[in-house]
């Protein structure tokens, strides 16, 4: 393409597409374009004339050679013996000729056809002629080759659709000026320059942010529409060659919730108001990630990416990634008008990177609001974005753009620090597009990542939870007696603990006021609830109705949690807890790790599928997510355990293995460990008690377990004693010790990555047959 305007024709689909121009006389020649094609064909010869009272002053004609001939003075229109003339055996271009010299009116006139030069001040056709000079052909005539009009001298002579309705009308443009607002312009060539296709000499859209208010408040009158868009645009603009220049795009930046809300509830189908006061909504077909149409460009920039077996990351080439942007931006481009969210991403300061959403759906907005860090209004003014996001989700990818899986793409450049979404509404996306961009800039800084929740005591011992999803992270991380720092995204610096987000992304299904009242009053005015089921008379959320998905969702600010630490940031971890939900009943309620074993099950990242939540699913079935968050790593595991252990050899982080699973034998013989007993466990952690204990080592994974914990029957601190086959225990411990180690070969190639000394370590902590 050399332009964001396209007519292109398929001669073996018969289709004519047309994109960037709404001049019809696009579609009437492509028809004509396409009667040059199939006539000839059939032995008939298609034409164009200009005739004017069956008088023809000018006459062109195109036959199947493409060849353009012109005659001056023919006088009447060709007829049947045109037939007569292409049917023999001469070539078409002699067969014109003659006939053109059979009604010349004189002999002077009867010479061979002349060649068009189409000079630009020819009289006749000089302001609509399809014909243009080609080289030389083989018989002293030139051959006219396939090609498109030029657009040069045919484009409207307007600035914008407002100035084109003035020159239509003849109206003259308001003469009202107003002083020029440094700021406000700074802001708005910002937001253009987000938009900015990546074609060379790109102005960016046509930017406007409605600023009647602000002028209210600064005592100034109130503009007319015309002078409002005169006083806004920065300079003069060349005349627009494509519709999207020619209109404006209004950009409605970080709104106030209720705003936000107020727009969505009039403008997006399936949005509600509940009866706690927050907004419920539908993210469309998806309501979860779409993990496997996750990209990354795969440039010089992408060097300390990690790619290959056991990688999330598909490499995507940067001319494909290029056009699912453009794309995005020319959905964008045609809405009436977009939302900003400026925002940031962690809450200290040195390592804060600033994020800018461009959506089309006010609840998208809104979300982002509530999930990012909001600045103030005087950061505000000076906001310039590190990483901006292009989400066009209600649009859908093109398929046959190479590297794509489905209409869904989310694509992640890191040399362009631009994140596009095409194809799906899911509001995660956006969430964890942050978090894979976190993964891969804090690393760089000596800054380590991690997918974890925080608390932290009253003595200001700070604790990490890591965990998939059902292993209880979100419930035991938040504890009533210990401040919430945050409950899925932090970052460990040399300064301590840090939240990445300004908000929370709780799942929501079977919420319950008594079981988790933190979260259930969080869903309030400003929370954004995603594919739940509610009444439609009283609109009373029912949280235990899956009818649209289980993976039910809601979104609030960190404060609304009343017990929450703002700003989210802490001091060194005092203690980490890794939590697995061992559904095969083998792993001990809690044991204690060396540094080898910590790094070890941290890159492991294990859990275990319930038998009975999946269709097909009648057996436990481990599940590995490195870091226990892989789908999110851009680096090699191995980057983040190597600063893990540094980090946790500086500061003498303790580190813990604590089982929510079952005890007593696997799930369905035996009995999930109780809820109760788990709290016992993290407390007796907390207050060190757990640490006085005496240890003993369990077979095959070479666990320590505790011989005592305050609050936890002794019986169930050792697993094997709570079985009643031994045989049957022995077999299951060494399966379960089999799949780790099947799956720790992807990662026993580090590179240099981590030291020798490490990687024994490491490996020293891999499961061993009895």
């Amino acid at each position: 393409m050399s332009s964001s305007t396209s007519v292109a024709l398929s001669l073996a689909r018969r289709e004519l597409v047309i994109l960037g121009t709404q001049y019809a006389g696009e579609m009437k020649k492509g028809v004509f374009t396409i009667m040059h094609y199939l006539m000839p064909k059939c032995g008939v010869l298609s034409l164009q004339t200009t005739t004017a009272s069956l008088q023809l002053p000018t006459y062109r004609v195109y036959c199947s050679n493409w060849t353009s001939l012109h005659s001056t003075h023919a006088q009447t229109l060709l007829d049947d013996r045109i037939y007569d003339l292409v049917d023999t055996k001469k070539s078409a271009m002699d067969s014109i000729a003659q006939l053109l010299r059979m009604n010349a009116p004189n002999e002077a006139d009867a010479t061979s056809p002349v060649v068009n030069e189409h000079e630009p001040d020819s009289a006749a056709g000089a302001e609509d002629s399809d014909v243009e000079s080609t080289p030389q052909g083989s018989a002293g005539m030139r051959r006219l080759e396939p090609c498109y009009e030029s657009c040069e001298g045919q484009v409207a002579k307007a600035r914008d659709y407002e100035h084109l309705h003035q020159l239509q009308s003849k109206q003259e443009a308001n003469d009202d000026e107003d002083d020029d607002d440094t700021s406000h312009d700074a802001m708005v060539e910002s937001i253009s320059t987000s938009l900015r296709s990546a074609g060379i000499g790109d102005p960016g859209p046509r930017v406007t942010m409605d600023r009647r208010a602000a002028l209210k408040k600064k005592g100034v009158r109130e503009l007319s529409s015309e002078a409002l868009l005169k006083e806004i645009l920065q300079k003069p603009c060349p005349f627009a060659k494509s519709d999207v220049f020619l209109k404006f795009t209004k950009v409605n930046r970080n709104l106030a919730p209720a705003v936000l809300m107020e727009k969505a509830l009039a403008k997006e189908k399936g949005t509600y108001l509940m009866a706690s006061g927050a907004l419920a909504t539908l993210s469309g077909a998806k309501t979860g990630r779409s993990p496997k149409d996750k990209r990354i460009v795969k440039d010089e920039t992408a060097e300390d990416v990690w790619w290959g077996k056991g990688s999330p990351n598909v490499p995507i080439a940067e001319e494909n990634f290029i056009r699912n942007r453009e794309r995005a931006l020319d959905y964008l481009h045609m809405l009436d008008e977009v939302y900003v969210f400026d925002g940031y991403a962690g809450w200290e300061l040195p390592s804060r990177v600033s994020i800018r959403v461009v959506c089309g759906r006010a609840y998208h907005a809104l979300f982002m609001h509530n999930m990012l860090i909001r600045p103030t209004a005087e950061e505000l003014k000076s906001f310039k974005p590190d990483v901006t996001i292009l989400n066009a989700g209600t649009f859908p990818a093109n398929r046959y753009t190479h590297g794509m899986s489905s209409s869904t793409s989310v694509a992640l450049s890191l040399a362009r620090r631009e994140l596009v979404i095409l194809g799906t509404q899911y509001a995660g996306e956006m969430k964890k597009g942050v978090f894979t961009i976190m993964h891969y800039l804090m690393p760089k800084c000596g800054v380590l990542s991690l997918h974890s929740g925080c608390n932290i005591g009253r003595n200001g011992d700070l604790t990490l939870f890591f965990g998939l999803s059902g292993t209880g992270k979100t419930t035991l991380s938040t504890d009533p007696h210990r401040p919430l720092i945050g409950d899925d995204e932090h970052c460990w610096s040399q300064n301590g603990i840090f939240n990445i987000e300004g908000g929370c992304y709780a799942k929501c299904v079977d919420l319950n006021p008594q079981l988790e009242p933190e979260i259930y009053h969080a869903v309030r005015f400003g929370a954004v609830l995603e594919n739940v089921v509610f009444t439609k008379n009283s609109r009373e959320v029912d949280f235990s109705d899956c009818s649209v998905t289980e993976n039910t969702r809601a979104a609030y600010p960190i404060h609304f949690i009343p017990n929450a630490r703002v700003p989210c940031l802490g001091p060194h971890p005092s203690n980490i807890i890794m939590l697995c939900c061992d559904a095969y009943g083998v792993l001990p309620p809690v044991s204690k790790l060396s540094r080898g074993q910590t790094m070890y099950h941290f890159v492991s990242g294990y859990t275990a599928k319930v038998a009975g939540t999946e269709e097909g699913v009648t057996e436990p079935q481990a599940t590995f997510s490195a870091c226990f968050g892989g789908a999110f790593l851009v680096m090699h595991p191995y980057r983040y355990a190597a600063l893990l252990a540094e980090k946790m050899d500086a500061h003498a982080t303790h580190a813990w293995l604590v089982n929510t699973g079952w005890t007593g034998g696997r799930y369905g013989v035996g009995s999930r460990i109780k809820l109760k007993h788990t709290r016992a466990i993290i407390d007796a952690i907390h207050s060190g008690e757990l640490s006085k204990q005496d240890y003993s080592n369990t077979p095959v994974f070479n666990l320590r377990i505790p011989s005592a914990c305050p609050g936890v029957p002794t019986k169930i601190l050792n697993p094997g004693s709570q079985w009643a086959d031994q045989e049957d225990f022995v077999r299951t411990l060494v399966h379960l010790g089999e799949m780790f180690k099947s799956n720790f070969d992807t990662f026993h190639d580090p590179g240099t990555m981590v030291s020798q000394n490490l990687l024994d370590d490491i490996l020293a902590a891999s499961p061993v047959p009895m």
